[in-house]
Parts: structure tokens; sequence; C-alpha cells
């Protein structure tokens, strides 16, 4: 997880600095230049499938976060300032399936 500046942004992406988890693989995050992430919100909407994080001295957040897994976005490794944290195994999981869920036809 880390802090990473969306901006600029267009129409209805997440913007702003905030954090991001990374789920691109670690063969695409060492060869390329840009990582695959779902941003996070303190904006609770409570989306079907989107992870709630609770803030732990594992994840590091400040607050209650939600990872809004519908706006995954690839981004450039330039837009990360700062690692916080990491998130489970079961949150990932569980923010995978929901993109599995969205991505089947």
């Amino acid at each position: 997880m880390w802090y990473a500046d969306l901006n600029p942004s267009k129409g209805s992406e997440q913007a702003g600095f905030r954090p991001v988890v990374i789920i691109s693989g670690n063969l695409l995050n060492k060869h390329l230049k840009v990582v695959i992430t779902v941003p996070l919100t303190s904006k609770i909407k409570n989306y079907h499938g989107n992870p709630i994080l609770i803030p732990d001295t594992t994840n590091n957040l400040r607050r209650i976060s939600e990872m809004m897994v519908f706006h995954i976005r690839s981004i450039s490794k330039e837009r990360l300032v700062e690692r916080i944290g990491r998130i489970s195994e079961k949150e990932l999981q569980m923010a995978l399936a929901t993109l599995g869920d969205i991505t089947t036809f």
C-alpha cells in the first residue's frame, strides 16, 4: 500500500493524494514503469465486494477506508510517493474476487 498522487484526473476518476493498493504481480512491477492499483477512499459507500480496511499497524491507514475495486487503474511508478503498509492476504483475495466479478461476461 502506497500514498500516490493521482492528479490530474479526468471525469469520474479518483483523484488527489490518496492511498492505493498495488495489485499487479512482482514480475510486472519489476519490469515495467507502471503498476496496477486500486485507490482507497474514506467515504465508505459499501459497494458490494469492495473490501473495507480498518486501520491497524500493518496497513498504517489513518481512517477506515474502502478499496474502490471498480476504479482499478494502471499508474506510473512516478506517482507513488511513500509506502505506508500492506493489506492482508484475505483482503487481497476479496479484491481480486470482486475484480473477477466485474470483468466476467
